[in-house]
Formats: C-alpha cells, structure tokens, sequence
C-alpha cells in the first residue's frame, strides 16, 4: 500500500513539474567563468583524483554546485551532504537527452533506490540514496570533453535538480 501511495504522490509531483520547466541545464552559461557556484577542478593529495563537495539545503530542489569542471580522465570524488528535508541522489547522465528518459524511469525503481537498472546503459555514475543528514560520496572516472548532466532521480526531482559535469582535455 505504501508503494502505491508513494508512486501517485510521484506522479503527481511528475506532472507538475513536467508541465512548469522540461529541464534548467540551458540556464547555465558556459561563458561566464565569474558564476559563484561553478567548481573547477581542485585536486587533493592523489595526483589524478579531484574531490568535490555538494551540497543541498532545506526545501530547494537544487545542488550547491550546479556546474563542476574537471579534466577528461582523472578520478572525480564527489561527497554530497544532505542537509535538506527530502531524500536525494547524484545521476551523471551521458547527455541532455538522457535526462528525461532516466527521470521516469526512476519513478519505477523505487526499490532499487530510485536507479532506474533499465536505463543504465544511459548513466555514466551514481550516488547512494542521501536521506535527510547523510552524507555520501562516489568516484569515477571523467568521461571524454563534453558536458554531462547530473540529476536527483528521488521522487521527479529531476525535473528541477539539476547540473552538469563540463569535461576538458
């Protein structure tokens, strides 16, 4: 009954969202490197490894570090601390148009903490599920120069928390 519940609330949540943005990466301007929120890649004591620390707070559906760049083929770390109210996760997708597809996908895997394992072939890597306080980290390795969108697959957050991995030679 509960997973009933839970998945109308979901696609109520989809629907509005849906029906008010399709996605913010666009938002983002690639060419103003004065932007306070943008991470460029600062290594810790690994020679090839770039640790990042993002964070949500309260209510907001959004990251801390809506854009992070960092060098094709180095390890990226990235601690997410969830200091909001709600669950959320990390999903680096290959690009804009997975985006979408991953996000409803999501909306059945939520026994799978909301990582759609149909859709995989789309997801380059991802987090643990964060509930409210946790803390979690991941690693991979950079994909190729382009840009990579990262999204919160938890509930429809998708469809407004967002960022975007931009990779660089």
């Amino acid at each position: 009954m509960r997973k009933i519940i839970i998945s109308g609330f979901s696609f109520l949540l989809l629907s509005f969202f849906i029906s008010t943005t399709l996605t913010g990466i666009e938002r983002v301007n690639m060419d103003d490197e004065s932007t306070t929120n943008t991470f460029s890649s600062k290594r810790n004591g690994s020679a090839d490894t770039t640790v990042v620390e993002i964070k949500t707070e309260g209510i907001d559906l959004s990251y801390s570090v809506p854009e992070i760049k960092a060098k094709a083929g180095e390890i990226l770390r990235i601690q997410y601390i969830n200091g909001s109210d709600m669950n959320h996760n990390i999903v680096l997708v290959k690009g804009e148009e997975d985006i979408r597809p991953v996000g409803v996908a999501a909306l059945q895997a939520i026994a799978n903490d909301w990582i759609p394992e149909k859709e995989m072939d789309r997801i380059i890597a991802y987090s643990a599920l964060a509930h409210a306080g946790d803390t979690v980290s991941f690693s991979f390795k950079v994909p190729p120069p382009g840009i990579y969108p990262y999204i919160c697959t938890y509930s429809a957050h998708w469809t407004q928390m967002q960022g975007r991995l931009i990779s660089t030679e």
